[in-house]
């Protein structure tokens, strides 16, 4: 089992599975040696004090092998829930036979609590934590107040067994606390680091969304002066004026919808309708789209390859899915050509977007589809980060994979896979599950 202390990059459920994976990895032998040496020694003293020492362990030892067995298949709040509960078992068992171990049971009680905080809900804690109340005054009252029920074993056993008791309980109690802190540091590692994030967003937001209206006050403003003015106006100079202010207008648009997407994402309220799309045929009307804007930056579109493919997607999604890599393509192609292909890949669909301009570093690949990451500075390239999250969550959700490949300075590939159509039925309406935080820059 891999140390905590070695692994900060686990997240808080996979710690939550450490811990309980440890104690029982630890705890199965450690009541095993237990059972042995109670069996063994109440055999040879025929001891009735350790033959019921013994039975309580043996129900112990039995939960926890269930236990094993019921976290291996994943159901860790029922393994936590069982461990616990067998372990009041022994206490309540062991303070009828064992009068010598109050000190150990009273521990082993509260590693129960322990143990079983960190899995179960408000109810099944209440009720847990209840039961080991109870079993603790239980055990007061038995193996505390009243004199011992049975015969104890020997003195000089009595101490070996309660200290070996005690250290058992008091290192597994600081082992289970350990990986809690550590879960707790972690989880407020990622608070303050979601913060910080939520504050650089702001300001690039505020700042994104301010860009598109300066000029179109500019604009209106000019129309305005234009209109007003006592020559009639120019039809020609109010048409740029109206051409300039719908793309401003239209900018500000796309950030709002980008925004509106992610928390559709992150709530799992973005509905994808499914239907028998010709991906062809979408891909020339995106193109030709774009092809007005790119003429502007001095760009140009090229459809190297485009076979006839028909697949299940959301149209609209799918286009929005275009317009992002095809916007990125020219953010970042300084100037030079665009290829886009669109091609047949056994059952799948290929689609890739390369330009060849900045590039991303390594580094980056992966981590700019992820959501509010950039690969370059906001300075000189605008963007909320927010469009290949977008993009992936709806590609991912349509049963395909989006990769993005690159050598700095010579451009970057986006290729797109997504399966073709086999059916004639289109399946059902599926919405985007809620997103953790798991983008290059739109």
């Amino acid at each position: 089992m891999t140390s905590p202390s070695r692994t900060p990059e686990l997240s808080e459920e996979a710690l939550k599975h450490l811990r309980l994976g440890q104690f029982l990895q630890f705890m199965l032998p450690i009541a095993v040696g237990f059972l042995l040496v109670y069996a063994v020694f109440a055999a040879v003293l025929r001891s009735v004090a350790l033959t019921g020492g013994t039975g309580a362990v043996l129900v112990y030892t039995l939960a926890l092998a269930r236990s094993r067995r019921l976290a291996a298949r994943g159901h860790t709040e029922r393994a936590a829930l069982l461990s616990g509960y067998a372990l009041l078992v022994m206490v309540a068992l062991g303070a009828l036979f064992l009068h010598f171990l109050f000190a150990a049971l009273v521990l082993i009680a509260l590693a129960g609590v322990v143990l079983v905080l960190p899995y179960v809900e408000r109810p099944a804690l209440a009720r847990y934590m209840f039961v080991a109340f109870g079993v603790v005054v239980w055990m007061v009252v038995v193996a505390g107040l009243l004199p011992p029920l049975v015969e104890q074993p020997p003195l000089e056993l009595q101490r070996w067994v309660s200290a070996l008791a005690v250290v058992a309980s008091v290192a597994l109690t600081l082992r289970m606390m350990w990986v809690d802190a550590l879960r707790l540091r972690q989880s407020l590692a990622r608070a303050e680091q979601a913060v910080a994030t939520r504050d650089e967003f702001l300001s690039v937001a505020s700042h994104e969304l301010k860009t598109p209206l300066t000029p179109l006050n500019l604009k209106l403003q000019a129309l305005r002066r234009e209109l007003s003015a006592p020559t009639p106006p120019c039809p020609e100079r109010g048409l740029g004026h109206i051409e300039m202010a719908q793309r401003q207008v239209k900018k500000l648009v796309e950030l709002v919808d980008d925004l509106l997407d992610v928390s559709r994402i992150g709530a799992g309220r973005l509905e994808l309708h499914p239907a028998k799309v010709e991906l062809e045929v979408l891909v020339r009307e995106v193109m030709e789209r774009f092809e007005p804007e790119a003429a502007r930056a001095g760009y140009s579109l090229e459809l190297e390859k485009a076979q006839p493919l028909v697949a299940w997607v959301d149209e609209v999604r799918f286009q929005q899915v275009l317009d992002n890599l095809l916007s990125n393509a020219l953010k970042y192609g300084e100037g030079k050509p665009i290829r886009v292909r669109l091609e047949s890949l056994g059952k799948r669909a290929r689609l890739t977007v390369r330009d060849e301009g900045i590039g991303i570093p390594s580094a980056a690949l992966e981590r700019i589809f992820r959501r509010f990451e950039r690969a370059v500075s906001g300075r000189h390239y605008g963007g909320l980060g927010l469009g290949l999250y977008i993009c992936r969550q709806i590609v991912e959700s349509s049963g395909g994979t989006i990769v993005a490949s690159s050598t700095p300075g010579e451009g970057a590939t986006f290729t797109v896979e997504l399966p073709l159509a086999q059916e004639e039925s289109a399946p059902a309406v599926s919405t985007l599950p809620p997103a953790d935080s798991r983008h290059r820059i739109s």
